[in-house]
């Protein structure tokens, strides 16, 4: 009895670390970059979380409509067609840097390549560094609806 009590203490300890290991390794991100699947729904729609019935203003998913949004296949943001809420899903994009790029890009017209992006105010080479592989630019001659 008292070798179990004297092992059950650090196999416990071990399990512990394992499990809290595992969780801090399950959070990590590739490159530096926290990946996500998850883009804002459509204005207008709200969506319902199954444990809380609580309402929430974004979905976990897009919604089909969703498809046409300034997201492309693998799930980078296109620039010059994304709204605040979308922008304000790139990390280190909050609701005034958000502003601040919607306000360059309606005061200097649409961005020339994702890299212009560090012409506005606050934005630099990390936060740049952090979000080059999540956005881009449409080139303006293929597409003329802009």
């Amino acid at each position: 009895m008292q070798k179990i009590r004297t092992l059950l203490f650090p196999a416990l300890t071990l399990c512990f670390l394992l499990v809290m290991g595992g969780f801090f390794l399950g959070r990590r991100s590739v490159g530096g970059v926290l990946l996500t699947t998850q883009h804002p729904a459509p204005p207008g729609t709200e969506t319902q979380s199954p444990a809380s019935g609580e309402t929430h203003d974004r979905a976990l998913s897009p919604a089909p409509e969703a498809a046409a949004s300034c997201f492309d296949a693998q799930g980078r943001l296109e620039l010059n067609r994304a709204s605040l809420d979308e922008l304000m899903t790139l990390p280190g994009i909050g609701e005034a840097r958000a502003k601040l790029i919607l306000d360059y890009r309606a005061e200097n017209g649409p961005f020339q390549s994702a890299s212009d992006l560090m012409r506005v105010r606050g934005i630099g080479e990390g936060i740049f560094g952090k979000l080059r592989d999540l956005i881009y630019v449409e080139d303006c001659h293929e597409n003329t609806d802009h």
